[in-house]
């Protein structure tokens, strides 16, 4: 399922009990679980949203960055990828909501626990 961020650029990265990311194009994009992070020299980094010590040095730096491709995989996966070639993977947790995605009209997509996705249109 495409997302449809592509060609928005993020214009704040947050975190707090979550990473966030805010786009032009007026989405919030919320991670709430254990992650992973591609940096374009090919390193991987893994990091839970409400500590991502290392990841976050990387996380600040998507601010300003435009994506290419933000879909769901069939077993609830997100896969998120930018222009400066970072990659974010976010796979479901068993237990609660592993990301969520809000847009303009009340559009909203989040991964359930356990991997299911639940579409609201808000239209």
């Amino acid at each position: 399922m495409d997302l449809n961020l592509r060609g928005q650029a993020v214009t704040r990265v947050c975190f707090d009990a979550a990473l966030t990311v805010l786009t032009s194009g007026d989405c919030e994009l919320r991670v709430e679980a254990e992650a992973v992070l591609q940096i374009p020299a090919g390193d991987h980094v893994s990091f839970d949203p409400e500590s991502p010590d290392d990841a976050a040095t990387h996380l600040v730096r998507l601010a300003r960055d435009v994506f290419t491709v933000a879909e769901v995989r069939t077993a609830g996966d997100l896969v998120v990828e930018f222009e400066s070639g970072t990659k974010l993977t976010v796979r479901p947790d068993e237990e609660y909501e592993a990301w969520g995605l809000v847009g303009p009209k009340g559009r909203r997509v989040t991964c359930m626990p356990g991997g299911d996705i639940a579409v609201w249109s808000g239209e």
